[in-house]
């Protein structure tokens, strides 16, 4: 697991919850912002919008896994899928055909947020056993930081560092248009 605060992990579940949705909310503003168009063009790290919101996706669904695996007394699943690059890009394919609009994406991790957060309130008393999990011997609880809290955060600054650099082309270009008219 990421290095992240230890203070995440002192949360409350509300807490986690309500600031994992505004999490979600600008990532939805920020996915507005750069359209359908532009959704899929890799940023200077390599990915595209929809691919980080994708992982993002597949991210959700592994917590609420472990959390239901937890539940019911089962095994939870092993290893990181969603950074492996062959899953992340099954689940861009499977998301691009399941929901083919950013709008129906945000939707898909919204519903995924909610569905972790329904499984974790009925764990509360559990989180700090540390479960054999795909993020190790790490507390339910700094799973549930991570997948609620530290990627969407990720995923939200990466989207908004995208709206800024295409901010800054298009004030360049407009900029550049300006000085022609003027020769």
């Amino acid at each position: 697991m990421q290095d992240h605060p230890a203070e995440f992990d002192d949360l409350p579940l509300d807490t986690l919850e309500e600031a994992g949705g505004e999490f979600h909310r600008r990532i939805a503003v920020a996915l507005r912002h750069i359209g359908e168009p532009r959704a899929d063009d890799r940023d200077a790290e390599g990915q595209s919008p929809r691919q980080r919101v994708a992982s993002l996706a597949v991210l959700l669904e592994l917590a609420a896994v472990t959390c239901a695996a937890m539940a019911s007394g089962s095994e939870a699943p092993g290893g990181r899928i969603d950074r492996h690059p062959a899953a992340v890009a099954v689940a861009v394919a499977a998301l691009m055909y399941a929901a083919p609009t950013l709008s129906a994406l945000v939707t898909r991790i919204e519903q995924d947020r909610r569905l972790v957060a329904a499984h974790a309130r009925r764990l509360e008393p559990r989180f700090f056993e540390r479960p054999r999990t795909a993020w190790g011997a790490s507390t339910l609880r700094a799973v549930l930081s991570e997948a609620m809290l530290v990627e969407p955060a990720r995923c939200a600054q990466a989207l908004e560092r995208v709206l800024a650099n295409l901010d800054a082309a298009e004030r360049r270009l407009v900029e550049a248009a300006v000085r022609e008219q003027g020769e």
